[in-house]
């Protein structure tokens, strides 16, 4: 019996060592409690370690923030005015954080507003930004906050200010994190803010008569620092003592790009070493993408509209380009379709192909999930606007003349409907089509 039991368990923990995805892809940190690096261009995992851990994030927070008034802005900065609130700096006193001096009643340019938040950290910035956006009151500013992380279905986020100050209602994970910055650098002018190396003059305003000077303070972005890390493009430091040091950065190398987010690292010279070992793994093993034709998967699709089912339609994969490790190719990726029970005329066609990687110990096994490819919706509408209605078949000839009008009109009406529905469908199709494609499943720490 013992024999036994010895046998089994040599069986037992050679299925563990051997089973896919056992090892860990990435590198094993033990000074940061988590990280997480993904392709900024899909969103797809790479390697990490924690990655669903909340945690407090600090001044990255801020990464959020600044989003959001660069997508309110669309890009129009000049001329746009903020009016500092009381609010804005009380709400500040006895934290002991970083700020301009911002006065109650001061009235600061956007572009000014939006540099003294990402360089100087400032969170009497944050604040202003946060009325900015949320149209009112910085708790508005918040919810706004909030209200896009369920936008981007993170389940891991929770905002309570706008700035990283900690507190237990304030937390995130470094996979949210990665996701929230690169749906920033989508923004207008986002990435232009994010990555600006050279110093910023703010101006004298109607209440503040002195120049104000920001400059960037990350170590591994400054020529001249010993930790400077070729590729990194831009990024957000992060510190308090609940969080201890946290970073998200934006890096490229040979056409990769990468956000890579740190969290809760002990001392700010484990989070330069941990960072710098994150990205030369990264960049050694992601050496360049991997194109996978389209059409490899199709499935039949319902149409309703009017009430009743017009038809089908055909959806297949589009076809993509994945950051593999070096030694996986196509055959290592598994593609499948997400669809609704049927597709109703109007709203936004949720149809996805989802890419999985069956990465083993040399690459996270995870998905990303791309809007899918529709054919056949143009011959089924022309064929549904040409065809009589179901309807109009209940009325047997002879009737009266003003009946017949009825249905003509009737079959008029619905074909202008259709014809409306298929604007619609179209436009929203082509701005599907510009969207970056969207992270696939968390998966756990």
């Amino acid at each position: 019996m013992k024999k036994l039991t010895t046998a089994l368990c040599a069986v037992l923990l050679m299925i563990l060592v051997l089973m896919p995805g056992a090892a860990a892809a990435g590198p094993a940190l033990s000074a940061t409690r988590a990280y997480c690096i993904i392709d900024a261009d899909t969103g797809l995992v790479l390697a990490q370690q924690n990655m669903n851990e909340e945690l407090h994030p600090a001044s990255i927070t801020k990464v959020m923030t600044l989003a959001l008034a660069c997508e309110k802005a669309q890009g129009s900065w000049d001329g746009v005015k903020l009016t500092v609130s009381h609010e804005d700096v009380h709400s500040l006193a006895g934290t002991d954080s970083s700020h301009i001096a911002l006065q109650e009643g001061e009235e600061v340019p956007l572009t000014d507003a939006l540099y003294a938040t990402q360089m100087a950290s400032a969170n009497d910035g944050a604040n202003l930004l946060a009325e900015y956006f949320g149209g009112g009151t910085i708790a508005d500013g918040v919810a706004k906050m909030n209200a896009q992380v369920r936008e981007l279905g993170l389940a891991h986020t929770h905002f309570a200010n706008p700035h990283g100050i900690s507190g237990d209602d304030h937390y995130t994970s470094c996979y949210d994190m990665a996701q929230i910055l690169r749906w920033a650098l989508q923004q207008p002018g986002f990435e232009t803010v994010f990555t600006r190396n050279e110093m910023y003059t703010m101006q004298p305003t109607n209440l503040q008569p002195v120049t104000r000077y920001f400059s960037q303070q990350d170590k591994m972005r400054i020529g001249s620092s010993r930790y400077h890390i070729d590729g990194i493009l831009g990024s957000k430091l992060g510190y308090t003592n609940t969080a201890r040091y946290s970073y998200a950065c934006l890096a490229e190398q040979n056409g990769v790009r990468l956000i890579c987010v740190t969290m809760q690292s002990e001392l700010s010279t484990d989070k330069y070493s941990d960072v710098r070992t994150l990205l030369d793994d990264a960049f050694a093993t992601f050496t360049g993408y991997t194109e996978l034709s389209g059409s490899s998967v199709t499935a039949q699709l319902p149409v309703a509209g009017g009430g009743s089912t017009l038809g089908t339609v055909t959806v297949a994969d589009p076809g993509t380009k994945l950051l593999l490790a070096d030694g996986l190719t196509a055959k290592d990726v598994e593609v499948s379709l997400e669809l609704p029970e049927q597709y109703l005329l109007g709203d936004d066609p949720a149809v996805y192909a989802v890419y999985t990687i069956r990465g083993g110990t040399k690459q996270e096994s995870t998905s990303v999930k791309i809007p899918a490819k529709i054919s056949g919706m143009a011959d089924l509408l022309a064929q549904s606007t040409g065809a009589r209605l179901a309807s109009s078949g209940d009325v047997e000839p002879g009737r009266s003349a003003w009946m017949l009008a009825g249905i003509s009109l009737g079959c008029t009406a619905a074909a202008a409907v259709v014809t409306v529905l298929v604007m619609r469908l179209v436009n929203r199709i082509r701005r599907k089509k510009r969207r970056r494609s969207r992270p696939g499943p968390r998966h756990g720490n």
